[in-house]
This record gives structure tokens, sequence and C-alpha cells, in this order.
């Protein structure tokens, strides 16, 4: 398994990439379509304020570290404004798009739609991540839009419901945490409790708002809770953990850490080393540094033409879910430590690309 470039040669760094990336290459190999030294590494996402954003721009990264590509790489943010998010992807475009690769985290839901199209007309290339609209697939006539790498947000959020409510005793009174409600995750993230609270008819709702994916926001909200509620909370439920982290300041507060059990989901390391310290419950990872880095993996076997053209792959290749883990205080400890390369190096491979896909997203 490969170890940082850094520690590399130039004459050893060439070698290393050309097989590591090879593999045993995907049947039907291109001819390359851009020297390596045109490839362009863009990650497209929010912010880096929150800790789920900082480690998709760590993963990327690592990433063009790993493949030689460091001075290649550029973050875009748009500090949630998605007509930003378009206008940065086709500014960057005015030059080499069609050694461009971008690996996206839509600010909402309705932007995949514009980007996809910008790289159709463009001759760049796109990886999406999280949802897209109904209707709209890579393998219906996007050449462009390498795939689409989906994570079934009702299974997760039905997955730390159970969580929550297996901590509660299966009673009492929970409040919610809700994302962004224009994106898919906060919706089926609410509808995956929805549909563990109609089991559990003893666990009720007492109160619900957004709180736009922001501890800083769900800081006061919980805090009114508190107030309003008391003693009448028994779990707290966020649709991801920089919230419930905001939240559990205001638990810490109050008094209340640790005996009003809270769930997340994102696995970001400080809501995991809240979940080892017993102040969190559980929270659920599709892992920020693999999402970050694979889109850019897939592009770049592309455009070095280590596996054929993305129109040519099997549709569950191109639109796919997936795999997520959930990690309560048993488990902890295993998902604490920074990543470094030799976590993913082998899941970059040409011919490993889909180490992680569960099934098709379709």
């Amino acid at each position: 398994m490969m170890r940082d470039v850094d520690v590399l040669g130039p004459l050893a760094l060439g070698l290393a990439l050309a097989v590591a990336l090879a593999g045993t290459a995907l049947p039907g190999r291109a001819a390359a379509l851009c020297e390596k030294s045109q490839i362009r590494l863009v990650n497209s996402m929010r912010e880096i304020a929150q800790p789920y954003h900082v480690n998709l721009n760590k993963g990327g990264r690592l990433f063009a570290r790993w493949a030689g590509l460091e001075d290649r790489y550029v973050l875009q943010l748009n500090q949630g404004d998605s007509d930003k998010q378009i206008v940065l992807m086709r500014s960057i475009l005015a030059t080499d798009p069609r050694c461009t690769i971008f690996n996206v985290e839509p600010n909402a839901d309705v932007v995949v739609k514009p980007m996809v199209d910008t790289a159709n007309q463009t001759g760049a290339w796109i990886v999406t991540h999280w949802a897209h609209g109904p209707g709209h697939r890579p393998f219906d006539g996007n050449d462009q839009w390498i795939a689409h790498v989906a994570v079934d947000s009702k299974a997760v959020g039905v997955a730390v419901s159970e969580q929550l409510v297996a901590a509660m005793g299966g009673k009492g009174g929970i409040v919610v945490l809700h994302g962004r409600l224009d994106t898919d995750p906060a919706q089926k993230r609410f509808a995956g409790l929805k549909a563990v609270l109609a089991k559990h008819p003893e666990v009720t709702l007492l109160a619900e708002q957004p709180a736009n994916w922001d501890r800083r926001v769900a800081f006061p909200i919980m805090q009114a809770w508190l107030a309003k509620h008391g003693d009448r909370i028994r779990g707290v439920w966020a649709a991801n953990d920089d919230m419930a982290l905001g939240a559990l300041e205001a638990l810490r507060a109050a008094g209340l850490a640790g005996r009003v059990p809270i769930v997340g989901v994102d696995g970001i390391p400080e809501a995991i080393a809240t979940i080892a310290r017993g102040e969190m419950t559980a929270t659920v990872s599709s892992d920020a540094f693999y999402q970050g880095s694979i889109g850019l993996a897939m592009g770049t076997c592309v455009l070095t033409g280590q596996v054929p053209a993305p129109q040519t792959w099997e549709r569950q290749k191109r639109d796919y879910y997936l795999r997520v883990i959930v990690i309560t205080k048993d488990n902890a400890a295993r998902y604490a430590k920074e990543p470094v390369v030799d976590d993913y190096a082998s899941e970059w491979r040409c011919d490993n690309l889909w180490s992680r896909a569960t099934g098709p997203a379709f």
C-alpha cells in the first residue's frame, strides 16, 4: 500500500502513481484524455466552518497529495449560496475544462442539474454526492457526469433513531433539530425518525425546528426548549452532528450533559469523542474523508485512461448507495483517529473504486 507522496522522489512517485492507479484496471481501458500535469481537481462544497466540510476538504487534499496533484487542487466554497456554487464552477472553467474534475457536495439538491449541465456543455467532469432531482441520472445522456454517490438518508435516519429510542428505554419526549429542509438528506433523515416513532407510540415529539446544520443556531433553540419543556425532554434528535453538539452545549450549561441521550449524523471527530465520553449516544458516518476524495479518484482514473469512458459503465456504478457506519460508545475508539493515506489508498485504485457501494440508488 502506498505511503504519502512527499517521501518519494519524482521518478518513484510517477511509477508508484501509475501502478497504484492502474491496479488491475477495468477491461477496455481507454487512451489518456489529459496529461497528468493538466488535471485539475476541484472540491465544491458549502464551507469549512463545520467539521463535516473540514473533513471533506481534508479527504480531497489527502487524495491530491497521494496522486501527486497537490498543486492542482482547488477548494470552492459557496457559503450556503446555491447560485454562487454554480457561478464558481462556471468561472473556473474558462480555462482547461476538459481536464477539470469536480467533486460536488451540493448546497441544495437544485444545484445538481445546472452543474451537470455545465459539465456537459464545457467537457468538464463531475461526481456528485447525496441527492439529485427525480428523473435526472448520470446514465440518462449525461456523458460528463461520471457518477452520483448517494447516501440512503432515510435508512440513516432509521438507524440513528433506533439508537435514540433504545437509549431512552422506549418512552419519553424528544426534540428535533432539522437541517436545511430544501435538501434530500434533511427530509429523508426525518422520514426515518418518523418511521421509528410510528413503531414506538410511547415516544412523543415535543418540538421541532430547523437549525440549518449549524451548532450556533442549535444552541439557543435547545436553550429555549429546555426553558419550555424542562425534564420532559428525554432525548435529542439532530439531523447532523454539528447541531447535536450545539444542543449538547446547552445541556452542559444546564448540568444535563450525559443525562439526556443525543444522536446526530456525520461521524465527525468531535462527536465521536463525545460519544466515547458518554455525552452523546450515537452518530452515523458516511465518511466525509472518503466522500471528499472518491469523486476526484474516479475522475483521475477516467482522465488518465485507466478506466473506460463512464458512459460504458454499468448503471449501478454511476448511481449507487454508499455504505455507512453506526458509531456508538462500543466502537467509538476505532473511528476516533485522524485518517492517513494508507486508510484510503486501496479504495482510490482504479480497479477498486466501488468498494463501498451497497447497491443501485435508482
